[in-house]
């Protein structure tokens, strides 16, 4: 790969797509060729044949500078991530860990060291077929002919835990889920229960999606660090979409329950700034192994409880505020309702609701990363629960629908943060 700093790359990509794009709109100009466009009514294809060979040859060459210099702009974990559904015989067969961290394999000693991984046996040329094309996408590069060597986005899924738990995730555990939502929704049509999905269908189970993750450890493990993965992406990372987001310190010296919290890194984040609060952290059974228990430093642990509670049961804890990041998208009205009536019993006149979760945008309102990665999303909670993202509106209905003793007070996006704040209090 070319050793040249990103800047400089950068600056090579917008000059020669500067370059190309000249050459051919002048040759489309002296033909009185118009372009084609997204609009309906526009041309649907660029009138231009291999024949016109300076302008095919540049059409080819803006295609591939165009996507290299989108995904230097977007990163490589970002990059990775969004291409984690092109990914999983990388993933399962261990290709990333196998391919020397610096340095080259050949595809013939890759697949001896495979099998002695894996146990599975794979070919030579499969291995080109399967490379050859990730490398297309930036994922691994052929410094020479049959050898492999990585790219950075490689490297992550060898040396970086979190991004390979995310596409381990959606390659190996979710991707038959995506291929089944459809047959899920003419199977169950207008469904709101969480086990009558894609989920479902794909694996021929009858459970909710997670207590299903929750069967297998290996699983439950990359669904945890898949989610502290995308909780650390641009717009979504704790710093500035959690702990400067919100006002922590107006909450005094007071209890807040991280609900459906997972291993606790989001409450440890803020406890590490805001020294007043005390949180206790509440999930399933599942997610208290003892690794995550582990995970909370010896110097919180006084601030910080793991416990176990289901948020469908009657909540035993009166607290300040109570917390919910990423969990009602996880759930249709039915069920999101009845979460917050299992509140009830704990609450005091005051008490907080705060909800760090996607905001549905009015359409075309938002920049094109930010909506695309707000509808792909709604997709995937369609896909694995029957539920979706909110808009304002929705949010407003889902307290008074619950209780007309919930005030809803205001709802914000943080500057820096894709997800907004949603806070509501108890006001009987």
């Amino acid at each position: 790969m070319s050793s040249l700093s990103s800047i400089v790359r950068m600056e090579q990509l917008s000059a020669l797509i500067s370059e190309k794009e000249k050459l051919l709109t002048d040759f489309l100009a002296s033909k009185e060729l118009e372009a084609p466009s997204l609009s309906v009514d526009e041309l649907a294809k660029l009138e231009v044949s291999p024949d016109d060979n300076k302008s095919f040859k540049a059409r080819t060459e803006l295609i591939k500078a165009t996507r290299e210099l989108h995904d230097i702009f977007l990163g490589p974990r970002e990059t990775l991530m969004a291409l984690a559904w092109g990914l999983q015989a990388i993933w399962e067969f261990k290709i990333a860990e196998a391919v020397p961290t610096n340095g080259y394999i050949r595809f013939e000693e890759l697949s001896v060291k495979i099998e002695e991984c894996t146990g599975k046996t794979i070919l030579p040329f499969q291995f080109q077929i399967l490379l050859r094309h990730a490398m297309t996408n930036q994922i691994f590069y052929e410094p020479q002919k049959g050898w492999v060597a990585h790219t950075q986005m490689s490297r992550l899924l060898a040396t970086n835990p979190k991004s390979n738990a995310w596409v381990g995730f959606m390659t190996g555990d979710l991707f038959p889920a995506f291929a089944n939502v459809v047959n899920a929704m003419k199977k169950s049509p207008g469904s709101q229960e969480p086990n009558e999905t894609g989920v479902n269908v794909a694996y021929s189970q009858d459970l909710p999606f997670y207590d299903f993750v929750q069967l297998d450890k290996g699983c439950a493990m990359r669904y945890s660090r898949a989610i502290e993965s995308h909780g650390s992406s641009e717009g979504t990372d704790i710093l500035h979409g959690v702990v400067d987001g919100y006002p922590w310190a107006n909450l005094g010296d007071a209890t807040v329950v991280d609900m459906g919290g997972n291993m606790g890194y989001v409450s440890v984040a803020i406890a590490e700034v805001f020294p007043k609060l005390k949180f206790v952290v509440q999930d399933t059974k599942g997610m208290r192994s003892a690794e995550p228990l582990a995970r909370v430093p010896q110097s919180l642990r006084d601030r910080v409880e793991l416990t176990i509670h289901d948020f469908f049961d009657v909540q035993p804890i009166v607290a300040k505020a109570y917390l919910f990041r990423h969990v009602f998208h996880s759930f249709p009205d039915k069920y999101s309702i009845k979460i917050l009536q299992s509140l009830v019993p704990a609450l005091r006149k005051g008490a907080r609701i705060i909800i760090n979760n996607g905001m549905l945008p009015e359409p075309g309102t938002l920049s094109y990363v930010d909506e695309r990665s707000i509808r792909t999303l709604d997709v995937v909670m369609l896909t694995v629960t029957n539920s979706r993202e909110r808009e304002l509106n929705d949010w407003r209905k889902l307290f008074r629908d619950a209780d007309p003793r919930y005030k809803f007070l205001r709802a914000w996006k943080p500057s820096k943060s894709q997800l907004w704040f949603i806070e509501a209090e108890w006001n009987p």
